[in-house]
């Protein structure tokens, strides 16, 4: 997408073989992305609308259920923001850092803590809500941030939220670190295949809920972590838990969502839209100034094989269109390459300058234009 995507992938890049990022040298971030769509077609899901055009929108596997990986931030951010638009909810309202990085699991996130908080004073004691919320759950995709106001919103009506929004087919958020312990934790080590297709949503919370609230178990799991060897399992093994333990949702439900954020009227106030707006609006970045007025987007990735991005983009001299993807269960070399070269935020773009046009041909397995 021509910038670091969330600076949290700098430490997951670093450790991707030089043959992975050399391989296919040839091809472009959309070649990978279509070869590999071509080798398993039933293992993406794309969905693209020109809002001005909604008879232009194009589908694909839109109806079947994908992880999430942290594009279900985006919901939980909905919900923050609806609550800020209603006066039960703060902008300003601070935040200790300490409380903060309670949340934290080490590595299990690449980093993506540690960076949001590097963007402030050493020591500093307290953090804006809308900080923590904004910036560090949507822009740099911070787990810790997100699990925060996760339970910060406490008990949560989500059948309302996803009645309001059109949402039919996709799984309540849930704690991103759930996932991580899920796969490894200093009681049970690495997880069994048998395990991980026993596993399930509920298991990974009590396991979070244990690392938040007992002390003695925060710090056992916080040691067992400095060894990142210890903490994942084999690739098909993550692949198993994500597809049994994780939010899964459909690209037809989140064109619903980016829908209500950037389509004119609909079901959200237009505070609530502004706001959902700004947190996931880009800036300063060279390539997408150039070619758009304004473009946003949430990315979503796993180990395990798993690709997600929520995009909208109004190109100069273009219309406003939005887009979702989903990839899951991608062979570890193709998907360092794919993370590596960014093939889901050139999608986006591709589908961005094209508003959507040419789809069906290319998944069918045309040329793209």
């Amino acid at each position: 997408m021509r910038r670091l995507i969330l600076v949290v992938l700098v430490l997951a890049l670093s450790a991707i073989p030089t043959y992975a990022q050399e391989a296919n040298d040839q091809d472009t971030a959309l070649d990978l992305l279509w070869n590999q769509v071509r080798l398993q077609p039933d293992d993406f899901g794309v969905a693209c609308m020109p809002l001005a055009n909604r008879a232009g929108a194009a589908y694909y596997n839109a109806d079947t259920p994908f992880p999430l990986a942290s594009v279900s931030k985006l919901i939980t951010f909905i919900e923050y923001a609806r609550r800020v638009d209603a006066g039960v909810m703060s902008l300003s309202e601070m935040v200790r850092v300490d409380e903060l990085n309670n949340y934290d699991l080490p590595r299990s996130n690449s980093d993506a803590h540690e960076q949001f908080l590097s963007l402030y004073d050493p020591g500093i004691e307290a953090i804006t809500l809308w900080d923590v919320a904004a910036i560090g759950m949507i822009q740099y995709s911070s787990n810790a941030a997100a699990d925060y106001i996760l339970d910060r919103l406490g008990p949560t009506d989500w059948d309302d939220l996803f009645q309001l929004l059109q949402v039919t087919n996709t799984g309540y958020p849930h704690s991103m670190g759930a996932v991580a312990l899920l796969m490894a934790n200093h009681e049970t080590g690495r997880t069994t295949r048998a395990a991980a297709e026993a596993s399930s949503i509920a298991q990974g919370e009590q396991l979070f809920d244990l690392y938040l609230a007992d002390a003695e178990w925060h710090r056992a799991e916080v040691a067992y972590r400095a060894d990142q060897r210890r903490l994942f399992p084999a690739w098909e093994i993550q692949a198993a838990i994500l597809d049994h333990a994780t939010a899964k949702g459909t690209a037809a439900d989140f064109l619903n969502v980016l829908a209500a954020i950037y389509d004119t009227g609909g079901p959200l106030s237009e505070r609530t839209k502004m706001l959902v707006r700004e947190a996931l609006r880009w800036r300063d970045n060279d390539y997408v100034a150039a070619m758009y007025g304004e473009y946003g987007s949430k990315l979503g990735f796993y180990s395990g094989g798993v690709l997600a991005l929520v995009a909208y983009g109004v190109p100069y001299d273009g219309t406003p269109v939005i887009s979702v993807a989903f990839l899951r269960n991608i062979p570890r070399q193709a998907y360092n390459r794919m993370l590596h070269r960014d093939s889901i935020g050139e999608l986006a773009h591709w589908l961005n300058l094209n508003a959507c046009a040419g789809l069906p041909d290319v998944v069918a397995g045309g040329s793209p234009g």
